[in-house]
């Protein structure tokens, strides 16, 4: 707490204390549940809202936006880096929501190639093209009544952004090789890793489909802005993990945890997870030890001032730097191999191939 402070501020940093260690104090099966609630009565005061595990400042802010956007059926974008939860937030908001009866559809814009794309979307009937042995209903139809959830927007071809927003219009479509209109009633979610008014700017992306999508938008932070966050998911994933390996461990030392906070989490939670399950796999013993910990985290601990001592030898002052250079010497360590560096760090080769492009052009510019 900050002084000065209101006593209401107190007294919901001692309820959110106690709310924190008495989930701390559940069983591995009590815990699991307490992090999925069970339906929209859940309190956003709850350090286990909608499916996510954390109390701080930032995570409150998305909580309450979670609140505010079910309520509705307006649109809603969700940016944020690879590994922060942004499907996770989609499919709170659809528990949460009037919808949540009917089916959460979600269809990664990014991992579908440009010729199945619109299929995907809208579905195909027999013979629509060379291997359409069969009718096909698409992510809208299944998703009719309920929340269809679009990952990685921005990386979706023109071509077919041009028709999404012909669909979002009156939320009617054909499918590939048919001749009849269909008619849902569905809500829009999407999200992206990237700046999506920067790739309006770029071109990339349509300004209208953005103005008609990005209605509600929701930011979900950065691991390395989340504060004690980091220790309550990393408890979390331990007991989780420590149970389904059949061992022992049941805390993290001190000087672990201090490795942990310090740490910049390039690939955010999804990082952070899989390293307690590495490390659980690997090891045995009731604590995780400073000395169980990657040397990559070792090397990065973070000062008061907010630099760190890199295993690479220099002292970068911003997070931006700590964060190449971790990068940069995993891809040294795997020898090129960004594949590799990637599974290492827990991010996808993708993101490392997308920050890696960003850099070298960075340095040809200059």
């Amino acid at each position: 707490l900050i002084k000065p402070f209101q006593t209401e501020r107190l007294s919901q940093a001692v309820t959110d204390v106690i709310a924190a260690q008495k989930v701390k104090a559940q069983p591995m099966e009590e815990t699991h549940q307490a992090s999925i609630p069970a339906s929209s009565e859940r309190s956003v005061q709850d350090p286990y809202f909608g499916g996510f595990i954390g109390s701080s400042p930032e995570m409150r802010t998305v909580y309450n936006l979670i609140e505010s956007a079910s309520k509705s059926d307006a649109g809603v974008f969700i940016t944020g880096d690879s590994g922060t939860g942004k499907e996770i937030c989609a499919e709170a908001i659809h528990k949460y929501s009037k919808r949540s009866d009917k089916d959460f559809v979600a269809l990664n814009c990014a991992a579908i190639p440009e010729s199945l794309m619109e299929s995907e979307l809208f579905g195909h009937v027999k013979g629509a093209f060379t291997g359409a042995t069969e009718e096909r209903i698409g992510a809208a139809q299944r998703a009719d009544g309920g929340t269809l959830f679009l990952d990685e927007i921005c990386d979706m071809h023109p071509d077919t952004q041009a028709k999404l927003l012909r669909f979002l219009q009156d939320q009617r479509f054909t499918k590939v090789g048919g001749d009849s209109e269909k008619k849902v009633d569905l809500r829009i979610i999407c999200a992206t890793n990237k700046d999506p008014f920067a790739a309006v700017r770029e071109g990339s992306f349509r300004e209208d489909l953005y103005y008609r999508l990005h209605v509600v938008p929701i930011h979900m932070p950065p691991l390395k802005n989340r504060g004690s966050d980091i220790l309550d998911l990393a408890e979390f994933f331990l007991r989780r993990f420590s149970a389904e390996e059949e061992k022992d461990f049941i805390r993290i030392n001190p000087d672990a945890e201090n490795i942990l906070m310090s740490y910049a989490w390039p690939g955010n939670v999804r990082q952070l997870e899989n390293l307690i399950r590495q490390i659980v796999v690997l090891n045995e013993g009731q604590y995780i030890e400073r000395a169980m910990l990657p040397a990559s985290l070792q090397g990065e601990q973070m000062t008061d001032e907010g630099s760190a001592d890199q295993v690479m030898g220099t002292s970068p002052t911003t997070l931006e730097d700590v964060e190449r250079q971790t990068i940069l010497k995993a891809i040294e360590l795997y020898e090129g191999n960004i594949t590799k560096a990637a599974e290492h760090l827990g991010v996808s080769p993708s993101t490392l191939y997308r920050k890696k492009t960003a850099w070298e052009k960075g340095s040809q510019s200059a």
